[in-house]
């Protein structure tokens, strides 16, 4: 993995449970010490709802982030009502109970239209980290999440992504094969020429009140790299319908005897990152053979890989302004800030990245360990769900795996339906991979 030097302050959480908040197994003379909370759950629907006519197939999953335990519900269909304005409204879906404690809220459903010439289309919304209590009063407390259509695109998506690095014979991890796969999933020749690659600015096994929020409409990055030329421009880097590129650290061979025969042959990679770094002790190696990428933004004085036990989310896309106006623009800058707090020690902590606007990205995949993911980085229009290759923190049998796009053998394509944990599976790494 690529050496960076990056502050970070840890802060020794202690997760509150209320004290209604017990195990399920856990009884008081043979009665259950439980305390449960009905909730009114509500859809809050923005003025891109107003051409529909209602929604079916509504699927809602209460995850208790204490217990791991899921609670499930459907309701077979709902209503819109026509307000006849371009208004937003809400809409009450169930009342629900469940165990008092921490929740995360997923929630799908497709939407039917009053014109019957459109096809009905998936729309979604969640919450993270809602505590469910039952409320002191007569009236139920009321639950509202907001619905949205996911930005599902058919262009190029990501299709394998390889972080946690291989391991040698010997025990000791190996350093330099990281790749990732990006497949043109269209039924056309798609152009590569300005193709960005970016690593999330946050990271989901922390979560901070940043400030200014602007995930609804920008991905703050603090890595980013992209393939020479500019899109729509440029068209040297055709990649046929189906086709892939793999980009990856160091294009070499890897399975040579003096490096790692447990690794993967990538000099045929058809393009390579290199980082220029400002310490002579800490080089990248550069294959001539293979085009490099072109690093616009990095938080690394040295050299960068992607965060070897899954931390980050990874977006691509493409630049709609040049290199040199999405480096120096401050419109596209982004300096944001939180409050460190710990025992009585609070200060304000700042950094900087650069910001992404969402409609220049066609594709995103969260990553976070199993189970552990604590908010959402991106945008859930981008990604709403996550995908993993450990299963816990520091998890030994990470090494060689990667997480890879499920196929559709049927419509031969990959399946993308902006929900990582549906769209992608843990597997053993392979750059070469066939889709079949």
């Amino acid at each position: 993995m690529k050496t960076s030097i990056k502050l970070f302050f840890t802060v020794a959480l202690t997760l509150l449970l209320f004290g209604s908040c017990v195990n399920d197994d856990v009884s008081n003379g043979g009665k259950s010490a439980i305390k449960y909370a009905r909730i009114a759950l509500n859809a809050n629907l923005s003025s891109s709802f107003n051409d529909v006519d209602s929604l079916s197939n509504i699927t809602v999953k209460l995850h208790n982030v204490s217990t791991g335990r899921d609670t499930l519900f459907v309701v077979s269909e709902i209503k819109v009502p026509n307000n006849g304005t371009e208004a937003a409204q809400t809409i009450a879906l169930d009342t629900i109970r469940v165990a008092e404690g921490l929740y995360n809220i997923d929630l799908e459903a497709k939407a039917c239209y009053s014109n019957k010439l459109k096809t009905r289309s998936i729309v979604r919304g969640n919450l993270m980290n809602q505590t469910l209590v039952q409320g002191g009063g007569t009236e139920l407390p009321v639950v509202g999440i907001d619905m949205f259509f996911p930005n599902m695109s058919n262009g190029f998506v990501i299709a394998e992504i390889f972080a946690a690095r291989t391991i040698r014979d010997s025990g000791d991890p190996y350093t330099g094969d990281q790749y990732f796969r990006i497949t043109n999933n269209s039924d056309e020749v798609l152009y590569a020429d300005g193709l960005f690659i970016g690593e999330s600015a946050f990271q989901q096994m922390i979560h901070q009140d940043y400030k200014p929020y602007i995930l609804d409409k920008e991905t703050p990055v603090q890595y980013l790299t992209k393939v020479p030329g500019m899109h729509g421009k440029d068209h040297k880097y055709p990649v046929q319908p189906g086709a892939s590129l793999i980009i990856c650290d160091n294009a070499i061979n890897h399975k040579t005897p003096e490096r790692n025969p447990n690794s993967f042959d990538l000099s045929k990679a058809n393009f390579e990152w290199y980082d220029e770094s400002t310490n002579p002790k800490v080089t990248d190696i550069d294959n001539p053979e293979v085009p490099n990428m072109e690093r616009l933004y990095t938080y690394s004085r040295t050299i960068w890989g992607p965060h070897d036990r899954g931390f980050y989310s990874y977006i691509i896309g493409f630049l709609g302004v040049d290199n040199q106006t999405f480096t120096t623009d401050e419109s596209y800058q982004y300096d944001y800030s939180y409050k460190f707090t710990y025992g009585t020690t609070v200060k304000d902590m700042k950094y900087h990245a650069v910001k992404v606007p969402n409609t220049w990205i066609t594709d995103a995949v969260v990553l976070a360990i199993k189970d552990q993911k604590k908010w959402n980085v991106i945008s859930s229009t981008l990604d709403n769900g996550y995908a993993w290759f450990s299963k816990v923190d520091h998890d030994k049998q990470r090494y060689g795996k990667a997480v890879r796009r499920k196929y559709d053998s049927k419509a031969h394509k990959l399946i993308d339906t902006n929900d990582s944990q549906r769209d992608f599976e843990t597997v053993k790494a392979d750059p070469w991979y066939v889709f079949k």
